[in-house]
């Protein structure tokens, strides 16, 4: 019977939705708190002073431009995947959901000091303050798109690829500390794409990848009976790619 309290902490996204429906059919979720996305005149400026106008600007017109049709071009593709993988979209659902403006902000921080979880589930949220991390006793356990510490960030499965290393294409589960993506390793899962898929659908094996380790991961951690790693090296940190880096590397 399990005896450890689980939060998910997450934004409300498809992959999210994927995450929690897979993980409550194992474990019981004591609550769930879901934050608003971050708005995309926020966070074009933010990324903006953080690597440049010009950069963002291209990454916007590779996601205006490219992606709806790279989504369009493997929507069969992707089908096929959720249902090898099992994912399923439904709605978060029940009394226990609550919704919060920002995972740093003093609400959710109120929160998670009420219920004082053993486990917080984390998934697709923006970084998470030092102040939350520290506001209880409760280990937060991220699954990250990547494989850590070579590929921190963003869309670490497409960037694996572009750089000749398929080998790295994978989903890492670890703690989450203050920095990006740099806790200790709790599990590494790998997978070789198909000529099928594209930018679009390696998020999707990834998180399905995740999925089926995931379970094992939070008992081990449940039962204090589990193994880690640190990242010796904080590796690369990757963006989305920007319109000229993905036609360089769709003509290699």
């Amino acid at each position: 019977m399990q005896n450890k309290k689980i939060v998910f902490l997450a934004s409300d996204c498809e992959s999210s939705r994927w995450v929690y429906n897979a993980v409550k059919k194992k474990f019981n979720i004591t609550a769930l708190i879901i934050e608003q996305p971050i708005s995309k005149k926020i966070l074009f400026k933010a990324r903006s002073k953080r690597i440049g106008l010009f950069k963002v600007a291209s990454q916007a017109i590779f996601s205006i431009l490219f992606v709806p049709f790279l989504r369009k071009k493997a929507i069969n593709r992707k089908h096929e995947l959720v249902a090898q993988y099992q994912l399923d979209n439904t709605n978060f659902s029940g009394d226990t959901i609550h919704r919060v403006k920002s995972v740093n902000n003093d609400a959710c921080k109120q929160l998670l000091e009420n219920i004082q979880p053993d486990i917080v589930l984390v998934n697709g949220t923006r970084i998470i303050s030092k102040k939350i991390l520290q506001c209880s006793n409760a280990s937060f356990i991220n699954m990250h798109a990547g494989i850590t510490p070579l590929y921190r960030g963003s869309h670490g499965g497409y960037w694996a690829l572009h750089n000749n290393d398929a080998d790295n294409f994978g989903t890492t589960i670890h703690f989450v500390d203050t920095g990006v993506d740099t806790g200790k390793i709790l599990k590494q899962v790998f997978a070789k794409p198909t000529k099928a898929d594209n930018f679009t659908t390696y998020p999707v094996i990834q998180s399905g990848i995740g999925i089926q380790a995931l379970p094992n991961v939070l008992k081990a951690v449940m039962d204090n009976n589990y193994e880690s790693t640190s990242n010796i090296q904080k590796g690369r940190l990757y963006f989305q790619p920007t319109v000229w880096e993905y036609i360089k590397n769709s003509t290699k």
